[in-house]
């Protein structure tokens, strides 16, 4: 094994999916933004998606 586990990109979720957005409005609560694989079967929709609420999240460029 070569290189360090912080450089396997072999599980990178972006390098493997092709992710969609479905945003969720609503005027009594935070606005949600919901991320899931583009090609999940019904099954794997069970545990691979990403909820975050509005002004829960930042931009990447942010965080660096």
């Amino acid at each position: 094994m070569t290189g360090s586990p912080g450089n396997d990109t072999s599980n990178d979720i972006s390098s493997q999916f092709e992710l969609i957005q479905v945003l969720i409005e609503n005027s009594q609560e935070a606005d949600k933004c919901i991320l899931f694989p583009e090609n999940a079967t019904d099954d794997e929709l069970q545990t691979m998606w990403v909820l975050a609420k509005e002004d829960s999240y930042i931009h990447p460029k942010d965080a660096q």
